[in-house]
Formats: structure tokens, C-alpha cells, sequence
């Protein structure tokens, strides 16, 4: 995972993030908890694919995003 200074957008998000992984509820709170713009999953070491998702899934948003609002 890899902190991004600027926000993606939608198209961007697409392109930058891997919600197939297994960690990336993980990441995404960390960067919520970090108050990090954004971050993105292109050459993270830490990628692995979570075989039991088989369609895409509905993008989490942290407990933390309410809270910048």
C-alpha cells in the first residue's frame, strides 16, 4: 500500500485499488486511521487474492469517513 497525497477519483479508484485482496479492509482502515487522502494497491507486496470472493464487491467505507465529514 502506497499513501497517496491527492484524492482518486471513481475511475482512478478502479485502477489504484485491488478490493479483490484479502487485506484490504485491513489497509483501508489504516489509511482511515492515518488520515491519508488516499492510497493505492499498484506494487503492494502485500497483495493477495481472496479465492472466496467471486463476484466484485461493494466498496467499504471506513468507520472513520463519517467522522471527516
Amino acid at each position: 500500500m502506497k499513501k497517496l497525497d491527492t484524492t482518486l477519483t471513481e475511475r482512478e479508484a478502479l485502477l489504484h485499488r485491488k478490493d479483490d485482496c484479502c487485506n484490504y479492509d485491513r489497509c483501508l482502515d489504516k489509511a482511515a486511521i492515518k488520515s491519508w487522502r488516499s492510497f493505492s494497491c499498484i506494487g503492494c507486496s502485500e497483495y493477495k487474492q481472496d479465492r472466496h470472493q467471486f463476484m466484485p464487491r461493494l466498496r467499504k467505507s471506513s468507520p472513520l469517513a463519517g467522522e471527516l465529514l
